[in-house]
């Protein structure tokens, strides 16, 4: 799960609805939207994980079935809503462990996370993992555990 720190973000942040999810998608995993190809992939290589067209997944939970929103996904093949983070640089976030690779007692305050490539981590597809590695250029500060999603992270997107 992934929510901006604020209402107004809403305003502020570009979003591209027109392409597709090639995997089952989280809200809140990194897809690097191509309107030639209709798809948003997860970063395919560490070049483009560092890059700063980076986005995530955030749709509504429009499917009446869903009983718990940890539960939503976006299936393979399915729209999704997906907002650039450059344009959130220093804005607040919450988002649940689940789309965080690394144990949730590892991630300490003011690490940073990072996206994860599918060439480097192929079972994390999507997912954010800790990184000291300054090459990256959309990064999320972390300011505080909560309990968002069970187990989460209230933090800071920082943009190079």
């Amino acid at each position: 799960m992934f929510k901006f720190g604020t209402i107004g973000a809403f305003k502020q942040v570009g979003n591209n609805p027109r392409t597709k999810a090639v995997i089952d998608t989280k809200n809140g995993y990194v897809v690097i939207p191509d309107d030639v190809t209709g798809l948003s992939p997860t970063p395919a290589t560490p070049t483009i994980a560092q890059s700063k067209d980076v986005y995530v997944a955030m749709n509504i939970i429009d499917k009446p079935e869903i009983r718990n929103s940890s539960d939503f996904y976006i299936a393979k093949d399915e729209h999704i809503r997906a907002f650039k983070l450059t344009d959130l640089a220093d804005k607040l976030c919450d988002f649940s462990y689940d789309i965080v690779k690394n144990d949730y007692a590892s991630v300490a305050l003011n690490s940073y996370l990072v996206p994860c490539d599918d060439a480097t981590d192929p079972d994390h597809k999507g997912k954010w993992k800790v990184s000291t590695d300054t090459d990256y250029n959309v990064r999320i500060q972390i300011l505080e555990k909560t309990t968002y999603g069970d187990k989460g992270f209230h933090g800071k997107v920082v943009v190079k």
